[in-house]
């Protein structure tokens, strides 16, 4: 069973691997890397937007927006044309036979009740709203790349700390083997600390998995390979911002989580698409309503005309008006017109409560992985001085071999813990980020007192 288990892994290994280089061959541009070689967080974002197609697709969406509204507002304009001909009479003599005829018009609407201005008003938030959703597609990106960038850091620390369960393992065989072949250890307990190997070489390829898999999803939103190490996250940098979350009364984590609510209401793209909808929704109604005003347009038109040597001009100015008198069917967009709007504003409140709670949430989230790093990073040392302390008794038969592999076990486990409790920090930190709509944590950093 355990050389089945050994032979899925290896096999897993090998196909992740493959993967990884097969990604690493399809690169987009020279890896952007700070002075030591290693690539930054803020790196992998802008490499990431820039290899992004959605991005791309919801930049050109925005320049759609704005060649419709500039559409609308060419709409209003006077509009000009200018026509001409010219005719030659075969059986007339040349001059005789010859007319020619130029004319020129220009025509505007002078007045449509407002019509226009809603109709702009409304175009207006159009643009708006594919601005919005290219700044939400831009957090989505950075969200993700969070999310992979982490999962790699924290997949290396687990790596790590599997090596060192390994070698620790190792450690504790030998001075077995020596006990064992002097008569002063069982020949049970020898094997039990060599099944563990076994388990923790399992562990260990299991973590090199991961890391593979994890690096492989990095590469695929960067187009860069990862070869080279990631800027690691110095956790000690969080300390002063650790203690202040944890210090937090009532009244403190109320204010805080006021005023990341305010700026996710002011900065939340999703929430502003909702707020630009039910604005776009009332100039429908404006527009529904002035429906029924007259419309009043003025043309002018000249012309001139040449034939037989003569040249006659014209000219003349027109205006025209027209009303639509339809009153049911005006009557009927306008309660639609209104329904929607209704709808719109519902939606608006409904989505701004969604966001308040997912911001206290995410602060609660927050707050827990950081209150659990201090206390995770206590239990780390007990239980490293706990497994050194048993690991000397050991060596000197005063501590049987399950004792050690008991302490070596609470070591693992809460080195796993640790590890689980920095980068759930900084995944909670990113979460709020992204639903406070920001492109980074400053700003959210910097609320916390």
């Amino acid at each position: 069973m355990k050389l089945q288990l050994r032979t899925i892994v290896s096999a897993f290994l090998v196909f992740v691997s493959a993967a990884v280089l097969s990604a690493q061959a399809v690169q987009v541009q020279p890896a952007q890397k700070n002075a030591a070689g290693q690539l930054s967080l803020a790196e992998a974002r802008s490499l990431a937007l820039a290899k992004s197609a959605v991005v791309r697709k919801y930049s050109l969406a925005v320049d759609e927006a704005l060649l419709v509204k500039r559409a609308q507002n060419y709409a209003a304009l006077p509009s000009l044309s200018a026509s001409g001909s010219a005719a030659y009479d075969i059986p007339d003599s040349l001059p005789d036979g010859v007319s020619s005829s130029a004319g020129l018009s220009a025509s505007a609407t002078i007045f449509d009740g407002g019509k226009n201005i809603a109709l702009s008003k409304k175009y207006d938030y159009a643009l708006q709203a594919a601005r919005e959703n290219l700044r939400a597609e831009r957090i989505s990106v950075i969200d993700t790349v969070d999310a992979a960038f982490f999962a790699v850091l924290e997949d290396k620390a687990s790596l790590d700390a599997a090596q060192s369960d390994l070698d620790a393992a190792k450690l504790r065989l030998e001075i077995a083997q020596v006990k064992a072949d002097t008569g002063t250890l069982s020949k049970s307990d020898l094997l039990e600390t060599k099944s563990e190997i076994a388990s923790y070489q399992a562990t260990l390829d299991k973590a090199k998995a991961a890391l593979l898999s994890a690096e492989a999803k990095l590469i695929s939103l960067t187009g860069q390979p990862v070869s080279s190490r990631l800027v690691p996250v110095d956790f000690t940098a969080y300390d002063q911002l650790i203690r202040k979350l944890s210090a937090m009364d009532g009244g403190t984590l109320a204010d805080f989580i006021s005023a990341t609510v305010s700026t996710a209401r002011s900065n939340s793209p999703s929430y502003s698409s909702y707020v630009l909808a039910a604005k776009e929704a009332g100039q429908t109604l404006s527009a529904a309503k002035i429906a029924c005003l007259p419309t009043i347009s003025a043309s002018l038109d000249g012309s001139l005309n040449a034939e037989q040597g003569a040249v006659v001009s014209s000219a003349g100015v027109t205006l025209s008006a027209s009303m639509d008198l339809d009153v049911w069917t005006l009557g009927n967009s306008i309660k639609q017109a209104r329904n929607l709007l209704e709808q719109a504003e519902l939606d608006t409140t409904d989505r701004g409560e969604s966001l308040d709670l997912d911001v206290a949430q995410a602060v609660y989230s927050w707050i827990s992985a950081a209150m659990a790093i201090p206390s995770c990073t206590t239990a780390l040392e007990y239980a490293k001085t706990n497994y050194e302390t048993v690991l000397e008794k050991f060596k000197l038969s005063s501590a049987t071999s399950s004792d050690v592999s008991t302490a070596q076990a609470l070591v693992s486990t809460d080195e796993t813990a640790l590890i689980s409790a920095q980068y759930t920090f900084l995944s909670s930190l990113s979460t709020l980020r992204g639903l406070a709509g920001l492109e980074d944590e400053s700003e959210i950093i910097a609320a916390v007192k």
